[in-house]
């Protein structure tokens, strides 16, 4: 019995583990807790059904953990595949070193040892965990096996994994029993990959009331732009209407003096200083005029958050100083979500490091804008900045997440790796969208505080970042996409 539950638990844990390293899924120290219970719960029913129901007792397990890690990432048809062929890297590798262990005591002592059945399982685990962490450090599998889940040739692996399904099952089961159980996994399939169509659909539907609401918020700041901008102007007109008279009466003024004949120069020099006065009392009005119109002084935020207060100020300084336009706009009270969402810490940090990547990337442009916004997105807080910079190169988009990449050449890449590390401790969903042409906005970044840990990309750029990734985390989407 010790020696079936320890087989069975560690061959478990080490396909759970392997299943999310071959699609690049992250595995936290919650998830590996996780791991280790569910590993042992079925060494245990497997142990069972070996001694009562030994025709299922691999399929039974597989289909819980099928179940179980599809829930995790919601992609049910790769996590399919990858189940499978975790179970048989695990199960063929456990077997391999159980008879090597055997190979090798009998090689140092010329002759066969006893080794107790439970102490060779737990060896046998113990020495494949190693193993499989270094396989994941050679090259070739270091990003996982996404080469296997590509669009081409999904369909054509699930088949296959259907049919190692299959040969899991002894022969001595019923033809009829077979064929009832083929037409079960069949059914289920269809369930599994419908209810994941449905999850799509929504999520798509989730893209779009994001960008509304995004769209909602520009509409807004628009509007308080205009809204400015017409008191400045009302305010120039009446300075146009005042200066038309004074500009009138100062040139009649002039005129007169220059072509009246006076009789002699004390009367000369009296108009004179009187036309001076005139001419002096006019710049006088003039200066005082409204200095904002010169010059922009940096804003200072209330948003009962002082670190953020003081990142917004300092950050508007620096638009000054370079030449950006920024805009902040808050579409909710912070208060709601902070720090039940997010601590203010990472709040502040993640808001710097999306500032400062925004400011970088329109330094080279023409056109520089940047606009920051927080906004309530159903249930959900939206950290969305927007910036009319350089677009992210696809190599960038591919390995977000995963390797330090940056678009400038001092640039080390800390920053987002970071804002992804937020991503991940938070389980936010970190959306991209990119634009053909800056109207105003070249891309946006946003990070939604959602618990469904997601990465997706709306672009026009889809074929060309298809055909670089084969990451099963990353959705990506064409603007005509609905």
């Amino acid at each position: 019995m010790i020696t079936s539950i320890i087989k069975f638990s560690f061959i478990y844990f080490i396909s759970l583990n392997v299943s999310f390293k071959l699609t690049t899924n992250t595995i936290n120290k919650s998830r590996t807790i996780i791991f280790i219970v569910s590993s042992i719960l079925l060494g245990f029913i497997s142990h069972y059904l070996d001694t009562y129901f030994i025709n299922v007792k691999y399929i039974i397990p597989l289909f819980i953990i099928w179940i179980f890690i599809s829930i995790i990432t919601e992609n049910p048809q790769v996590m399919f595949i990858a189940t499978i062929l975790s179970f048989g890297i695990s199960y063929s590798l456990f077997a391999l070193l159980s008879f090597m262990i055997i190979g090798i005591i009998y090689t140092l002592f010329n002759h066969f040892v006893y080794l107790p059945y439970p102490l060779l399982a737990l060896l046998t685990g113990l020495l494949e965990l190693p193993i499989i962490q270094l396989l994941f450090k050679i090259k070739r599998f270091k990003k996982g096996m996404t080469f296997l889940f590509s669009t081409s040739s999904i369909n054509l692996a699930t088949i296959i994994c259907l049919i190692f399904i299959l040969i899991l099952t002894p022969a001595r089961l019923s033809k009829s029993f077979t064929f009832a159980f083929f037409l079960f996994v069949l059914v289920l399939a269809f369930l599994i990959y419908w209810w994941q169509a449905q999850i799509t659909k929504s999520y798509r539907r989730s893209l779009e009331l994001r960008e509304l609401e995004s769209l909602r918020t520009e509409v807004s700041e628009l509007n308080l732009k205009i809204e400015r901008l017409m008191e400045e102007n009302e305010k120039l007109a009446r300075i146009t209407h005042r200066d038309n008279t004074l500009i009138t009466t100062l040139k009649n003024s002039t005129v007169k003096y220059l072509v009246t004949d006076f009789k002699n120069s004390a009367e000369a020099i009296a108009a004179r200083d009187k036309l001076i006065s005139n001419i002096n009392a006019l710049s006088a009005g003039r200066s005082s005029l409204p200095a904002d119109y010169n010059q922009k002084t940096a804003r200072d935020f209330d948003t009962s958050i002082a670190l953020l207060d003081e990142l917004l100020h300092h950050a508007d300084e620096e638009a000054i100083q370079k030449q950006i336009t920024f805009s902040v706009h808050f579409g909710t009270e912070l208060a709601n979500f902070v720090p039940k969402d997010i601590s203010e810490n990472d709040l502040v940090h993640t808001v710097d490091d999306l500032l400062k990547n925004a400011f970088k990337s329109t330094l080279t442009c023409e056109k520089r804008i940047v606009q920051l916004q927080f906004y309530k997105l159903g249930k959900h807080f939206v950290v969305e900045v927007a910036d009319s910079g350089i677009p992210f190169e696809v190599n960038s988009l591919v390995n977000m997440g995963i390797e330090k990449l940056t678009t400038y050449p001092d640039g080390s890449g800390i920053g987002l790796m970071d804002i992804w590390n937020t991503k991940q401790t938070y389980g936010a969903t970190y959306h991209i969208e990119e634009y053909v042409t800056a109207t105003p906005f070249s891309k946006k970044i946003s990070l939604t505080f959602d618990k469904k840990n997601r990465y997706s990309i709306r672009t026009w750029r889809k074929p060309e970042i298809l055909q670089m990734s084969k990451r099963v985390d990353l959705q990506v989407y064409e603007h005509s996409e609905k």
